[in-house]
């Protein structure tokens, strides 16, 4: 069997249900999917910033209203995978360890300000569209950067900390 047979072998398997430990190319349906929030919550961070850099003059409104409307169904989404699908599933590869217990309840308090700060962003985004020439935009941008700044921050400690403990193929190992 070639290589390339079996990174196909591979990625058929990760379609259903991946057990997986030579391939690292190979990845798993879970991982896959966090993978996809992670990056659509990167492309919304985008989106602010454009739109902070683009106020108070150059924004789009209609484009605005679009993003504003995304923002709580994009972050919720990827807060509720991580929390039902992820989380535990770590758990279970890891055992509850105290530290484990308390990072993952840490990430869970961190989604709910994300959760707030978000609902609190897209009703000012909105009321910006709706009357523009009453709004304090620099206020605007400031809550535009501080949002998707500590979206971005968290997106980078799953990236480096989450998904390299998804990629545990075998159950993990706490050394003393």
């Amino acid at each position: 069997m070639t290589e390339t047979d079996r990174v196909e072998d591979c990625v058929k398997v990760c379609t259903v249900d991946c057990n997986c430990t030579t391939m690292p190319q190979c990845v798993s349906p879970i991982e896959r999917k966090m993978q996809q929030h992670l990056k659509r919550q990167s492309q919304l961070c985008n989106q602010l910033e454009q739109i902070a850099d683009e106020l108070p003059y150059r924004v789009d409104h209609q484009r605005l209203l679009m993003v504003a409307r995304s923002i709580m169904p994009t972050v919720k989404r990827a807060h509720s995978f991580e929390e039902n699908r992820v989380f535990p599933q770590i758990e279970a590869q890891a055992g509850s360890t105290e530290a484990l217990k308390h990072s993952l309840e840490r990430l869970q308090f961190e989604h709910w300000e994300d959760e707030s700060f978000a609902e609190e962003l897209t009703d000012r985004l909105v009321k910006f569209v709706a009357h523009p020439e009453t709004a304090n935009t620099d206020t605007l941008s400031y809550m535009l950067r501080g949002f998707f700044d500590g979206l971005r921050r968290h997106i980078a400690f799953e990236l480096e900390h989450i998904l390299p403990l998804l990629r545990q193929r075998e159950p993990l190992r706490v050394v003393l």
